[in-house]
C-alpha cells in the first residue's frame, strides 16, 4: 500500500487532467483504507509520543510528513473531515520537537515540489 501511495502521490503531482484525477482519486481511496483500520486497530493514534515513534510513523511521515502540495497544486491530500485519524495522526508526528527540527523548511519543499512539478509537465509537453 505504501509502494502505491507513493507512486499515485507523483503522478499527483507530475501530470493533469484525467491522470493526475485518478492518481488522486486512488490517493484518497488509499487514505480512507488506511483511516478504517487506524480506527479499528489505532483509534487513539493522535496521542503520539516520541518515545512511541515506530516504523509505521517513519514512513508515514515520509510521504506526507512535509508535504505542502495544496501551495503547489491547490488540492487537499488528506481532509481532516474525510480521514480525521489520518490527519490528526500526521499533525501529532509533526509536532514532535525532533521531527520538526528534521523536516526541511516549507517555503525550500514548496520551491522543489513546483521545481519537480515544471519540469515533469514540460517533458511531457515535449
Amino acid at each position: 500500500m505504501v509502494e502505491r501511495l507513493f507512486e499515485n502521490m507523483l503522478i499527483v503531482l507530475k501530470t493533469e487532467g484525467e491522470a493526475q484525477e485518478k492518481a488522486i482519486k486512488e490517493v484518497s481511496h488509499k487514505l480512507q483504507v488506511l483511516e478504517e483500520g487506524l480506527n479499528k486497530f489505532y483509534p487513539d493514534c493522535g496521542q503520539i509520543h516520541a518515545e512511541n515513534v515506530g516504523i509505521l510513523d517513519c514512513v508515514f511521515l515520509s510521504l506526507f510528513g512535509g508535504l505542502k502540495i495544496h501551495e503547489v497544486l491547490g488540492i487537499t491530500v488528506i481532509d481532516p473531515e474525510k480521514t480525521p485519524l489520518v490527519y490528526s495522526w500526521l499533525k501529532a508526528l509533526v509536532e514532535i520537537p525532533f521531527v520538526k527540527e528534521a523536516l526541511p523548511p516549507q517555503e525550500k519543499l514548496v520551491g522543489l515540489l513546483k521545481f519537480i512539478r515544471g519540469n515533469a509537465l514540460k517533458s511531457s509537453a515535449a
